[in-house]
């Protein structure tokens, strides 16, 4: 079983050895096993994220404040999978919720779940995340080996951009 660690009064992972390829956390009421060299590979392999590539108004008002969406506490915790969460696999703007845009995405990573479950985990400040099969998602950009997941999340963001939204 995964330990957890206190950090502003939220629970983060700490991975357990299982074998010397794949590592293992329990993050909320999800396990996942994952491999952080394959995918810090990949992710090395990729020049920008999703957010860049696409390009549009909504994925540039993203990419802005990225530094600051995320909070420390996923941050650590893509950081421990091997994941760059300046290269998301997808961005999304789903609307207005009053003065914040609603965003949504998912980074890829090597592994796969143990145990999956409905439920988000509370990142904190209104960010939520759980991880899921990748095998339902579009095509990776990089090649992260047989066992494909990702982990998925949602936030609100305030609108940075001087260009307003059409």
């Amino acid at each position: 079983m995964a330990c957890l660690q206190q950090l502003s009064g939220y629970l983060i992972p700490v991975k357990v050895i299982i074998d010397s390829i794949m590592d293992q956390i329990q993050a909320g009421d999800q396990v996942v096993r994952f491999d952080t060299e394959l995918t810090r590979q990949a992710y090395a392999s990729l020049k920008d994220g999703d957010a860049e590539r696409c390009g549009c108004v909504y994925c540039r008002n993203f990419a802005a404040q990225r530094e600051t969406v995320y909070p420390e506490i996923f941050r650590r915790l893509l950081d421990q999978i091997g994941i760059d969460f300046k290269k998301e696999g997808e961005v999304y703007e789903c609307g207005a919720d009053v003065l914040l845009r609603v965003y949504g995405g998912w980074f890829y990573f090597a592994g796969n779940l143990v145990e999956q479950v409905e439920r988000l985990t509370d990142g904190g400040s209104g960010f939520q995340y759980h991880f899921v099969d990748a095998k339902h998602l579009p095509k990776a950009p990089a090649d992260f080996g047989d066992n494909l997941a990702a982990v998925e999340f949602y936030t609100k963001a305030p609108w940075v951009l001087p260009e307003q939204p059409t």
